[in-house]
């Protein structure tokens, strides 16, 4: 993986652009989640992606959306490897600015309350729109890489032109306004689990930062973000454990611990539920 650029916001990851690069393989099923939206432009190669219970056909110049929490992996990929540019963006990074969240319709996106066609856009959109799409991601690699005056500006403009572009193409239920409203009190929880979830957070403490019962806390977050509160820390947690277990040589248990658990067997247990493997094997 080699990282393109990052942008924080609140000393959080809010946007990253990387690129990957994968050689030739054959049902190498290692899913994974992320807290994160992700937005995939494969550059090259031919492969399949399983996406929840669905397999799509890779394609170089395809591109892939997907939600916070969806479980996705490239189980094959043809001879000759594969090479992807990845764009991930914090949720609650749209959120920032309450009444840009009021206005955009773009921002329902993420909830329970859209059903998505498909993850594969070239199978939501006509051809002239998939013209656009892939410039827009371009676009954004090269303001990170030239880094002119307000560059930041345009790479937001650009991800509101993207993720608009993607919502025409699901199906929309309404979502009221009161409701998008939560999302100024949801922010602050979201930030608050973003800087301390490593450490023992509990639903009782998230609820009375934003002034909410548990009940409703519970609800209108999984509404919002599209999973549950426990799903969003686990899956921040994973996220830290993969980088560890990629980039160090700490053991399993160091890693466990640095990451909010307080033993190997329950992260076993998480790590396999969001990867479907153990963290022993992940690092062969």
């Amino acid at each position: 993986m080699e990282i393109i650029h990052e942008i924080k916001f609140n000393n959080v990851d809010a946007i990253r652009l990387f690129s990957s690069n994968a050689s030739e393989r054959k049902n190498n099923v290692r899913i994974h989640y992320h807290s994160l939206i992700e937005i995939s432009l494969i550059l090259k190669g031919k492969g399949k992606y399983k996406v929840n219970n669905h397999i799509y056909d890779i394609n170089a110049g395809d591109v892939f959306f997907f939600r916070p929490n969806e479980a996705h992996c490239v189980t094959d990929i043809d001879t000759g490897g594969m090479e992807i540019l990845n764009l991930h963006i914090a949720p609650y990074y749209l959120y920032t600015n309450l009444q840009n969240a009021l206005n955009a319709n773009f921002i329902k996106i993420l909830t329970l309350n859209f059903k998505l066609k498909s993850n594969k856009i070239n199978d939501t959109l006509p051809s002239y729109q998939m013209d656009t799409i892939k410039p827009l991601i371009l676009l954004i690699k090269q303001e990170f890489i030239d880094k002119k005056s307000d560059y930041i500006t345009l790479v937001n403009n650009y991800i509101s032109a993207l993720l608009i572009t993607f919502s025409r193409a699901y199906n929309e239920q309404g979502f009221s306004k009161k409701e998008l409203q939560s999302y100024q009190k949801l922010l602050s929880a979201i930030e608050y689990i973003d800087n301390h979830y490593k450490e023992n957070i509990t639903l009782d403490e998230l609820a009375l930062n934003v002034g909410y019962s548990r009940c409703y806390f519970s609800s209108i977050f999984k509404k919002c973000m599209g999973m549950s509160i426990w799903d969003y820390i686990s899956i921040k947690r994973i996220e830290r454990s993969l980088f560890l277990i990629k980039t160090t040589d700490n053991n399993i248990l160091d890693i466990a611990l640095e990451c909010g658990f307080n033993n190997t067997v329950n992260f076993n247990k998480i790590f396999k539920k969001y990867t479907n493997l153990l963290p022993s094997a992940f690092r062969k």
